[in-house]
Parts: C-alpha cells; sequence; structure tokens
C-alpha cells in the first residue's frame, strides 16, 4: 500500500530519543588521551603484525608508532612530514601506511615513524577510518555519525 506521500510504514513503536551527533576522531565528555585501547598493526604487503596498545589522543591528527617497530613490521616510510607537538617543538618524521585491527575492525592507517620507543599514540585520524570517538568519561572508543 502507498500514500500520497509515499510507501506506507509500519508503526515501529515510540520514536528513539534523538541521538547526540559525534563526529569520527573526536572526544566526548573529558580530556583528551586519558586512556589505552589494543589494536593490532599489520603490514599489508608481508604479513607480519603485532599486537599494540596505545594511548587515544584525537589532539593528535596522526597514530604514532615507534620508528624501530615499523621497521620491524617492514612498513616502509613513503614520505616526510613536518609534524608540530603538543609542546610546539617541531620535527620530520618518516610517513607510513599500515593495516591496523581495532574494536573487531581492519582498516588502513597513516602512521608516523615516532623517535621515542615507548610512543603509541592512536590519532584522530585513526579514529575517524573506523569511524569512531572517543568517550573520555568512560574510557572507550564510541561509534560515531560519518557525515557525506
Amino acid at each position: 500500500m502507498t500514500t500520497k506521500t509515499g510507501p506506507a510504514r509500519a508503526a515501529a513503536g515510540p520514536p528513539l530519543p534523538p541521538q547526540p551527533f559525534i563526529l569520527p576522531g573526536t572526544t566526548v565528555g573529558g580530556e583528551l588521551g586519558i586512556f589505552r585501547v589494543d589494536f593490532t598493526l599489520r603490514n599489508p604487503s608481508n604479513g607480519q603484525s603485532r599486537a599494540l596498545n596505545g594511548l587515544v589522543d584525537t589532539g593528535a591528527s596522526y597514530t604514532i608508532i615507534p620508528a624501530a617497530v615499523l621497521e620491524e613490521l617492514g612498513v616502509p616510510p613513503l614520505r616526510s612530514v613536518r609534524v608540530r607537538y603538543a609542546d610546539g617543538s617541531f620535527a620530520e618524521l618518516g610517513l607510513g601506511e599500515a593495516q591496523m585491527e581495532l574494536e573487531g575492525m581492519t582498516s588502513t592507517v597513516q602512521v608516523l615513524f615516532g623517535t621515542s620507543a615507548d610512543t603509541f599514540l592512536l590519532g584522530a585520524m585513526a579514529l575517524a577510518a573506523f569511524a569512531l570517538a572517543a568517550d573520555a568519561t568512560n574510557r572507550r572508543l564510541i561509534p560515531a555519525q560519518v557525515t557525506a
């Protein structure tokens, strides 16, 4: 059955409350970079992978992985980029691509070749690749809405 305005719709029960619009790669409810998540990083060309744990920081654009880890996986730098750190200092770092498994999903992400051996940082662009946002209050990743 159709109506003048289109196909008839079955009753769906009471309307759902409006959901907040959360953009991928953003933080909701608290400070940046206050919790960690497990993920796996893989070189898609040779299949080598490593389980890692990193700090979620939506104030950082890119994901930073120690250069030694990326080299161990065989991830090559594609080019160099000038990076500005939160303290205002600058560095020239290699930029590469790797596959990341996060929250049961897999996506290609851009990674910076970090100079610190113990800095594993998930930036906003990696979270956006998974359509996730950071829920700082509950220290977890949450689904976000994608705009087109």
